[in-house]
């Protein structure tokens, strides 16, 4: 009788017994195979993770119909050229204003996941939390002074925006108008989110994580890949 162990990890060990018979010779292999048995204990959510959370989903649905709407207009424009030969004007429009919505809304996803553009100076730098920490506050408050002009200045401009009609749908610019400042608030908050998770981030940790929709989980992307 022949007993084979294999250990992989110094942790536990679970016995697998085989028993083969070969030309009248009994062999027992018994595998000694070790799992890291890891009891990671979930961090609880708090009810301000669960709110931008189900904001996030909510936004991500918001940008999948927009984007609907934007392919069925355009198709419908096409379709309408060359097969009815009879162009709709208000298809154009509609694709278009979609469009705008769909772009301010995407870039608070975008903000809360820090997938925007990102000059990394400080890669060759020794590691320093308070270094680091400084940097994140200084760019967020840049950030955030951005965000506030746009939310400032774009309600300042919907009374002029609503007293003019598109000349294909008839409906107030004003709405389109209003995507620049709701989509900024939206940014905003999810900037101030950002900061507060990487400024009390660990070292090579990226606390900038949300799920995707339709997205699976085998499909990684890579922050500043293009």
């Amino acid at each position: 009788m022949v007993s084979v162990t294999l250990s992989k990890h110094p942790s536990f060990e679970t016995h697998t017994a085989r028993t083969f018979h070969r030309k009248g010779a009994t062999i027992n292999t018994t595998s000694s195979v070790d799992h890291t048995e890891s009891t990671t204990t979930a961090k609880p959510t708090s009810w301000v993770d669960r709110i931008l959370s189900g904001l996030d989903r909510f936004l991500q649905i918001v940008c999948v119909a927009l984007l609907g709407v934007v392919v069925l207009s355009v198709s419908w424009q096409v379709f309408s050229r060359y097969i009815t030969a009879s162009s709709a004007s208000w298809t154009v429009e509609l694709a278009s204003y979609s469009f705008v919505w769909l772009s301010m809304i995407a870039i608070a996803l975008g903000v809360r996941r820090g997938r925007h553009m990102v000059l990394d100076i400080w890669e060759y730098v020794p590691y320093k939390r308070w270094l680091m920490r400084t940097l994140e506050t200084v760019t967020a408050l840049i950030v955030v002074a951005v965000l506030a002009a746009l939310i400032w200045y774009g309600f300042e401009a919907l009374p002029a925006s609503f007293r003019r009609n598109s000349p294909g749908l008839g409906v107030p610019f004003g709405w389109v108008a209003l995507a620049v400042p709701v989509g900024a608030v939206f940014s905003l908050v999810f900037a101030i989110e950002a900061w507060w998770k990487l400024f009390h981030a660990p070292q090579g940790v990226d606390p900038l994580t949300a799920p995707v929709l339709y997205q699976p989980d085998d499909v990684i992307i890579i922050k500043g890949e293009v």
